[in-house]
């Protein structure tokens, strides 16, 4: 950080020179003190936020990081993307405090008539703006309600849908999460295709998917009246698992057959990440519902709803203050026009295949990697005390992030409770997967030891 962007703090009334400037611990005993609540302060320190480029980041002592989290699929294009910084220098003068779920404006209307036209299905469909993904799932679930008369949903074991509210009472892959607090809605939850781990003890190959036929049970013994089932299209929080095509397939039939809507989770996985816009493309369904967030923000809180026409019954069933208000509106028309006229989706396809081969080496060199899985460029990796009993070694996967963070400068995150997750933007080159995989085995060897 340098001399101009201290004066800036200083000038807004933050106590800061240039000595603890520079300075994380310092800044990390001020946060513990007082401050920022809930955050994961033993392995990640502070962030400049003045420099940074692509997949390099920084931290205030100086300390430079390649990036394989991009904020959890948020930032798409990497840190400080030139041609779009460009483009949002061009709008600084647009008018961005409209209300804009009662005041309509062309570029969110613009905007929803392309999320419309680049999700599945020729049905008539609407989108509803929002400013989280959790808030986008919570839109979606509002919505299958209100056209069905039910309020009972299916979720599964794991799944990760959001800290709020009905987005909490799906979410299930870490106690933390919910504890205590009480169910928004009636879920009944089966297991989420998990083919590493069958509950069922089936394998891939000769699969019968008796995970779709326990949704079926479960309907009959706990009631028919189904709103919808929520599905990850990639059960990303819960620990990057891919479902078989026929699984999800089989759960969406199941699906129809009790009339319930089928809402697709693609918070994490959306936005062209996987090759294809959304990743439940890759399972041959077409869902009534999307429910995106994150990359599609470019960096800005922003979620978005997309399900069937119309999706409330009636004017004022749904309204939120914010909601891809004008400037933010024209940012997300620039991404998803650059994702397209840069072919970035194809591209996301091949590197991601790169990646999860290169890994998939690193796993038969190293006995506590038990399964390597991706799409796109999503790719998780299992940690196990060994690949027989396939035990799951939570210890070895957290010393190995910390490992990465702290002596290799590799910014990565855990997923589930024994997982790593592979999830660089978009930007990312073969070269710099080599480099990520490079520092990646040296932690797994310091922490196997």
């Amino acid at each position: 950080m340098d001399a101009r962007h201290i004066e800036i703090l200083k000038s807004l009334g933050v106590d800061i020179n240039e000595k603890n400037a520079k300075n994380s611990q310092h800044w990390i005993e001020r946060t513990k003190s007082h401050a920022l609540a809930t955050q994961n302060r033993e392995v990640y320190g502070f962030i400049d936020h003045t420099r940074g480029e692509g997949i390099r980041m920084y931290d205030i002592d100086g300390n430079e990081y390649l990036d394989l989290a991009s904020g959890v699929a948020v930032r798409a294009m990497g840190l400080r993307y030139k041609p779009f910084i460009e483009f949002e220098s061009s709008i600084v003068d647009v008018v961005h405090e409209i209300m804009s779920n009662n005041w309509d404006s062309i570029p969110q209307t613009a905007f929803a008539e392309k999320l419309i036209s680049i999700t599945p299905g020729t049905h008539e469909k609407q989108a509803s703006m929002t400013t989280s993904g959790a808030r986008a799932v919570e839109n979606c679930m509002k919505s299958a309600m209100d056209r069905s008369g039910h309020q009972r949903f299916i979720g599964f074991r794991p799944s990760f849908h959001g800290r709020t509210g009905y987005a909490l009472a799906l979410t299930a892959s870490n106690k933390k999460h919910k504890a205590g607090f009480p169910q928004g809605v009636d879920v009944t939850r089966v297991f989420y295709p998990y083919c590493y781990r069958c509950p069922y003890g089936q394998n891939a190959e000769d699969c019968n998917v008796e995970c779709a036929e326990a949704l079926r049970g479960a309907i009959e013994v706990e009631g028919d009246d189904i709103a919808a089932t929520v599905m990850e299209s990639v059960c990303c929080e819960g620990g990057f698992l891919i479902p078989p095509k026929k699984a999800v397939k089989a759960i969406y039939d199941i699906t129809k057959e009790y009339g319930g809507h089928f809402i697709a989770d693609e918070v994490q996985a959306g936005m062209g990440r996987t090759g294809k816009w959304w990743a439940i493309e890759h399972f041959d369904v077409v869902p009534d519902y999307i429910a995106m967030g994150k990359a599609i923000g470019v960096g800005y809180p922003l979620g978005a709803s997309v399900g069937p026409s119309p999706m409330f019954s009636a004017y004022s069933r749904h309204s939120e203050t914010f909601g891809a208000e004008p400037k933010m509106a024209l940012q997300c028309l620039w991404l998803l026009k650059h994702l397209e006229d840069e072919n970035i989706l194809s591209k996301n396809a091949e590197k991601g295949a790169y990646m999860t081969k290169r890994l998939t080496e690193l796993k038969d060199k190293h006995e506590v990697i038990g399964d390597v899985r991706g799409l796109g460029l999503m790719t998780g990796i299992e940690f196990v005390k060994d690949k027989k009993s396939k035990e799951r070694d939570q210890k070895t996967r957290n010393d190995i992030v910390k490992n990465a963070v702290h002596k290799y400068k590799l910014w990565v995150l855990a997923a589930g409770h024994n997982v790593i997750r592979w999830l660089p933007s978009y930007i990312i080159t073969k070269e710099d997967i080599d480099e990520c995989l490079d520092r990646f085995e040296k932690a797994i060897i310091d922490s196997s030891k």
